[in-house]
């Protein structure tokens, strides 16, 4: 780096500093930061998203496929010796950390210093078929700062022994918003867990890290390192962390089978998911539902959401710093060294269950030709160890001929909702139980 360019970083987080130490803390807005960070890493202005609301508007996202444009994607192998067994641990490593740098961001060291105390309570209005507790991780660091928490209502078969289990992203609603997920009402996941022997684990990420660029200071991520350097995590990767903890503290109960342990998430937690299940392999499975750019979608491909998108004011949380890069003059997504197939190869050869609704039923944005690319491109990496795989030909919406693969597909009938899809990701993790 020369000098002048040390001095922009330097005058940018001191502005950033700055701006979070201000008396009144409420009125600093997720645009705040991200103005912030833009001018501490030297970003500048960033090209607008596209529009998925208005199909009129001049910045109309793309839903039509002949509209895609052409474009090549990274290669997962640049080398004879990356593919093969022996040289995928080596070549997915470097992968790994591509996939930080430009995307999800890096864990801060500090983050291996802190320290978890558990909370383990019964729930006031005990289920009449099933036993439900509140577990509550309080996190603190050697100096003695605290705050964010890991929170999830964990819902057991009564008697249960070794149960699988299933971590479910559960998002925490603002008071007074009723959600609409489209025509077709949700079955009880509790229940439904519960009724094929498995353990539901409500996990709640919003309480380990806002959904947002403005509360960014007071999760996990204030509390490991802040402001942000360049490369940091974002809150899919403060997510993930959280998620893993919650695994291995599952694993100390007896009545849950530590090696059994799944996760699930929809939409901007199917990110979450993903990004949590890529990587640590000790997850069993893992359902990436809807998860779109950002996620399984291939984000070269000009349909639905854009790149644009995710590093605008609303999203880039979710996200490094360094992701607004190639949001910037010249430089696109295309410019980037990893797209959705990289991120998903990161799973491999370990249990992954991908799934999406219909486009004409509300998945446009999500882009599911966009999920089905990115799955496929990302078979190469489960053959290296023997794995079957799919055809490549995308197949009709609730074909279940995909579903045996240790790398799996589904496409349920439905819009944007996860659903549709539960009983196949159960079917889908219990194929793998290891012996």
């Amino acid at each position: 780096m020369d000098r002048g360019s040390r001095n922009l970083l330097i005058g940018g987080l001191a502005v950033l500093g700055s701006l979070l130490s201000l008396p009144v803390l409420a009125q600093t807005t997720s645009e705040d930061i991200h103005a912030a960070e833009r001018a501490a890493f030297g970003f500048g202005t960033l090209r607008g998203g596209a529009n998925g609301n208005d199909p009129d508007a001049p910045n109309a996202a793309n839903t039509v496929e002949a509209f895609v444009g052409d474009y090549s994607v990274p290669p997962l192998f640049e080398t004879p010796a990356q593919q093969t067994p022996d040289g995928w641990p080596a070549r997915r490593a470097e992968l790994a950390q591509m996939v930080e740098d430009v995307w999800v961001g890096r864990i801060p060291a500090t983050v291996s210093e802190f320290t978890i105390t558990w909370d383990k309570l019964p729930v006031e209005d005990q289920p009449a078929n099933y036993v439900q507790e509140h577990w509550t991780g309080r996190i603190s660091t050697p100096d003695g700062r605290s705050g964010p928490v890991i929170d999830a209502i964990v819902s057991l078969p009564r008697h249960a022994q070794s149960a699988p289990s299933i971590i479910s992203y559960s998002y925490v609603w603002p008071a007074g918003r009723t959600p609409n997920f489209g025509p077709s009402s949700a079955p009880d996941a509790v229940q439904q867990a519960i009724d094929r022997g498995w353990a539901h684990v409500a996990y709640h990420p919003q309480l380990l890290q806002a959904d947002n660029g403005a509360q960014m200071h007071e999760g996990v991520i204030g509390l490991a390192r802040w402001p942000r350097q360049q490369h940091d995590w974002g809150a899919l990767r403060a997510w993930g962390w959280g998620a893993s903890q919650l695994r291995e503290e599952l694993g100390k109960d007896p009545r849950i089978a530590a090696d059994r342990v799944t996760l699930t998430g929809h939409s901007r937690f199917g990110k979450g998911v993903l990004v949590a299940a890529a990587y640590d392999h000790a997850f069993l499975d893992a359902h990436v539902s809807s998860s779109g750019a950002g996620g399984a979608s291939l984000m070269r491909r000009n349909f639905g959401e854009l790149w644009e998108n995710l590093t605008a004011s609303g999203e880039f949380h979710w996200f490094t710093p360094n992701a607004m890069n190639f949001s910037r003059d010249q430089i696109t997504v295309h410019d980037m060294p990893v797209d959705a197939h990289t991120l998903i190869a990161l799973r491999a050869p370990r249990p992954l269950f991908i799934t999406t609704g219909l486009a004409e039923k509300g998945e446009s944005w999500v882009d599911p030709v966009g999920n089905w690319t990115g799955f496929v491109l990302a078979q190469p990496a489960w053959e290296l160890f023997g794995a079957s795989v799919p055809p490549p030909t995308m197949p009709v919406a609730e074909s279940r001929e995909q579903t045996p693969y240790p790398l799996g597909w589904y496409q349920h009938g439905e819009g944007h909702v996860p659903w549709p899809a539960f009983d196949e990701f159960y079917d889908h993790a219990e194929r793998f139980y290891e012996d």
